[in-house]
């Protein structure tokens, strides 16, 4: 068997240390990139967890199904909720969902 040259081993370690190199960044999970700056306050949101019953989520649904029929566009649970929060009346209506959420809940408020 003919023995590398010096020139030739060298070449052969750079490739396998390229190689590995190219290994390793190939396993790393890709980070996140920092926003260049942070968002402005009218653009920042606060992330909350609700609990709903099951009349509820039927209402969701119903919500959403409406909005896909008149729109022809799904939307989240999440846009349900906002648009549900912007449209409330803010009359004793809501005094008396309030009361029968309570009562459905069987949990004092």
């Amino acid at each position: 068997m003919k023995r590398k040259t010096r020139g030739e081993e060298l070449a052969d370690r750079v490739a396998r240390s390229i190689d590995k190199a190219n290994t390793l960044e190939a396993k790393k999970r890709p980070g996140r990139q920092r926003p260049l700056a942070p968002a402005p306050a009218e653009k920042r949101c606060k992330k909350i967890s609700i609990s709903l019953f099951d009349t509820d989520t039927q209402r969701v649904q119903a919500i959403r199904a409406y909005i896909l029929e008149a729109r022809k566009e799904s939307i989240s649970t999440s846009q349900v909720i906002k648009l549900a929060l912007r449209t409330a009346p803010l009359s004793d209506d809501l005094c008396a969902a309030l009361d029968a959420a309570a009562a459905e809940d069987g949990r004092k408020w």
